[in-house]
C-alpha cells in the first residue's frame, strides 16, 4: 500500500506492543459490524464480558504509535440481554480510509464483518 501514514512501533516498549497485540485479538472477533464515516470506520463492539479499560488501554496505546489517528469511545446502554453496546471511531485526515482498512482489517465492504 502506498500511504504517508506510517506507524512508529519504537514508540512501544516490547512489553506495550505484546500488550497492544493482546488488546487487538481479544477486541477484533467482539467486532459486529463497521460503518463507514466521511474521515474513518466506526467499529460497534458488543460484548457482556467487555470493560471499558480494555478499549481504552488500546486506544492510548495505538495513540502512542500512530498519532495521527483520532479515537474516539462512545458507550451505549445495556440491551435486555445485558450486552454493552461500542463505538469505536478511527478517524484521521487527508487519504486515511485505505490506512484503517488495512491496519484493522476492515473489509472493501466496510459494512460486513
Amino acid at each position: 500500500m502506498n500511504s504517508t501514514f506510517f506507524c512508529d512501533l519504537g514508540a512501544l516498549t516490547i512489553q506495550q506492543r505484546q500488550r497492544h497485540g493482546e488488546l487487538a485479538r481479544k477486541l477484533r472477533p467482539l467486532v459486529v459490524e463497521f460503518e463507514e464515516l466521511s474521515s474513518g470506520y466506526a467499529a460497534k463492539i458488543r460484548s457482556v464480558q467487555l470493560v471499558e479499560s480494555d478499549i481504552e488501554e488500546f486506544m492510548t496505546l495505538e495513540r502512542l504509535c500512530c498519532p495521527f489517528f483520532m479515537l474516539t469511545l462512545e458507550i451505549e446502554n445495556r440491551d435486555e440481554n445485558e450486552e454493552r453496546t461500542y463505538v469505536l471511531k478511527i478517524t484521521g485526515r487527508g487519504e486515511i480510509k485505505p490506512f484503517i482498512r488495512g491496519e484493522f482489517g476492515i473489509p472493501e465492504d466496510q459494512n460486513a464483518t
